[in-house]
């Protein structure tokens, strides 16, 4: 039984990494690198929802910084209008889907997760700066 529950897990994550039924992830869109987004970039916020160490790391340029966990609190500063469209990553695209489900419950209409930092980085062709 164990066993079951843990490949239903892990089917569940994998599903949520690859886009698999989340119209939200990137994957799901068709949308590769180098191809036009199906929203304007300059109206766009980006959002990195890793800690605050982890941002200082390296980041995509332009990106503000909200860890998943404080978003809730904190995004009416970031982003004032619901209709805003939303861009979140973290390390593997985990802690933005709790993000994207937490805006969602907020109101916010037009949220994607791209995945990790480098799923982001290359979907959206920006340089990760310090």
């Amino acid at each position: 039984m164990k066993f079951l529950q843990c490949m239903l897990l892990w089917s569940c994550a994998a599903a949520a990494l690859c886009g698999c039924g989340n119209p939200d992830t990137p994957a799901s869109d068709g949308n590769t690198a180098g191809q036009a987004l199906a929203f304007d970039l300059d109206k766009a916020v980006i959002l990195d929802v890793r800690t605050a160490d982890e941002y200082a790391s390296g980041h995509l340029q332009g990106a503000r910084n909200i860890p998943h966990d404080r978003i809730a609190g904190e995004i009416d500063a970031a982003v004032p209008d619901k209709a805003t469209p939303v861009i979140l990553y973290c390390r593997s695209g985990m802690r933005a889907a709790t993000a994207l489900n937490t805006l969602r419950g907020l109101g916010y209409e037009n949220i994607s997760n791209f995945g990790g930092l480098e799923d982001a980085q290359e979907r959206l062709g920006l340089p990760v700066v310090k």
